[in-house]
C-alpha cells in the first residue's frame, strides 16, 4: 500500500505542476542520456501526457464538469492541424516523423493552456474568499 500511495503522490504532483515536472524530468533525463537535445525531446514527449491530464483535472475542478470529449477533440484537432501543415510544407512525409512533430507541437499548445488554467484557478480561488 505504501508503494501505491507514493506513486499516486508522484503522479498528483506531476499533474498539478506540469511545468516543474517537465524541468525535473529534463534534469533526470539529462543525467541519464548525457545529451541535452535528447533529454529535452524525451521530457517534452512525457510532459504532453502530464499536460493532458493536468488540463483535464484543472477544468474538472474549475467547472465541476467532466470534459472527456472536449479534450479528446482538441487533441485530435491539434494532430490534424499539424498533419495538414506538414503535408502542405513537405512533399514526402513519413507517418512516424509526422506523429512526433504533431506530438511535440501539442506540447507547445498545451503548456500555455495549462499555465493559464493554473493562474486562473489561483486568482478565482483568492477572489472567492474576498
Amino acid at each position: 500500500m505504501i508503494v501505491i500511495d507514493f506513486i499516486v503522490s508522484i503522479f498528483a504532483f506531476a499533474v498539478s505542476l506540469p511545468l516543474l515536472s517537465f524541468f525535473l524530468l529534463f534534469l533526470l533525463l539529462l543525467v541519464m542520456t548525457n545529451s541535452k537535445k535528447r533529454a529535452l525531446l524525451l521530457a517534452a514527449d512525457i510532459a504532453v501526457v502530464l499536460l493532458i491530464f493536468s488540463i483535464y483535472f484543472k477544468l474538472l475542478i474549475l467547472s465541476q464538469t467532466a470534459f472527456y470529449s472536449g479534450l479528446f477533440f482538441v487533441c485530435l484537432l491539434i494532430v490534424f492541424t499539424g498533419l495538414l501543415i506538414l503535408i502542405r510544407s513537405q512533399s514526402s512525409i513519413t507517418l512516424s516523423i509526422a506523429f512526433k512533430k504533431c506530438w511535440r507541437f501539442s506540447f507547445l499548445l498545451l503548456l500555455p493552456i495549462s499555465t493559464f488554467l493554473t493562474i486562473y484557478g489561483i486568482i478565482s480561488g483568492i477572489l472567492e474568499y474576498l
